[in-house]
Order: C-alpha cells, then sequence, then structure tokens
C-alpha cells in the first residue's frame, strides 16, 4: 500500500467525487492510481438528516461541490463495538452525539473520516468533527488542498 493510505487526505470536493472505487480487499479508493482511505474536507453544511440513535447525514459544500457525509450514532448497540471495553464505547458514543450536536445547517465544519460508498454514492464516515470560526478556514483550505494536491498526491514515485 502507499504512504496515503491512511493518511487523512486534504481534497476538494470536486477530487473527493471523483475518486475511483477499486474491488481489493479491504476495498479502497483510488485518486490517480494512489490509494486512499481517509479524506478531510472542510465547508458549509448545506443539509441535515438526524435519525435519532442510529444516524446523522449531512452534506458539506465547499464551493467545488458537496460531499455527503454520515456520523454513527449507534454504538451503544452495534455488534461492531460489544467486543469493546463498555467505558471505550460510551466514550465514543458521547463524542459521536457531541458531534451530531454541532453540525447545524450555514456552520462552517471541518470533516474528517473514511471514505466509504453507500448505494454507489461516495460519502465519508465521519470519525472527527471541527465547527471553524476563523472566516480565512475556507480558502486557507482550498489553498492546502491544491498545494497538497501538487507536490504530494499527484507525484508519481521515481522507479531508480
Amino acid at each position: 500500500m502507499d504512504g496515503l493510505y491512511n493518511t487523512h487526505v486534504k481534497l476538494l470536493a470536486f477530487d473527493l467525487l471523483s475518486l475511483t472505487p477499486t474491488s481489493s480487499d479491504p476495498p479502497f479508493f483510488s485518486r490517480r492510481g494512489t490509494p486512499l482511505s481517509r479524506a478531510e474536507t472542510l465547508g458549509v453544511v448545506t443539509s441535515r438528516e438526524l435519525k435519532y440513535d442510529r444516524f446523522l447525514r449531512f452534506t458539506v459544500d465547499d464551493g467545488t461541490g458537496c460531499v455527503p457525509c454520515v456520523l454513527w450514532l449507534n454504538q451503544l448497540n452495534s455488534p461492531h463495538f460489544s467486543r469493546r471495553n463498555p467505558s471505550d464505547v460510551r466514550l465514543i458514543a458521547d463524542m459521536a452525539a457531541t458531534f451530531a450536536s454541532k453540525i447545524q445547517i450555514g456552520v462552517v465544519a471541518r470533516v474528517r473520516g473514511r471514505i466509504t460508498a453507500y448505494r454507489g454514492t461516495l460519502q465519508i464516515t465521519v470519525s472527527d468533527v471541527v465547527i471553524e470560526r476563523d472566516p480565512n478556514v475556507e480558502i486557507l483550505h482550498w489553498l492546502d488542498c491544491i498545494k497538497l494536491a501538487r507536490k504530494c498526491y499527484d507525484v508519481t514515485p521515481c522507479n531508480n
């Protein structure tokens, strides 16, 4: 696997939404041949759908497109978490509930998580949310994304 595989790569929506899924095990997504599994995006929350104790589905618009995101809220009754320490599961559930309460339409949110697909649509399965208050954060994110794409993501390793 590539060095970026388990890294949260900063991507603009048009780059994120153009990733190519692979049929490998474990599944991942590819950007110009580079395997990616995690991403970070930043933008305005433009929609929000809450299914109590199940999930929060929302979209983040960065000006280049809208990224669908899902934040799972069912940690306390999920079989995936049943093998973990109950106090760890409670902490994760509390963090998810806190994130869900902060995600409101119109806020600028920085979202990190796994790149996944649901019913053929690419999405971010959220692991972390930060609500941004700095008015410059969006343009700085754009500049970071462009710089990283040119210097890191689009660089083909040399074959010596």
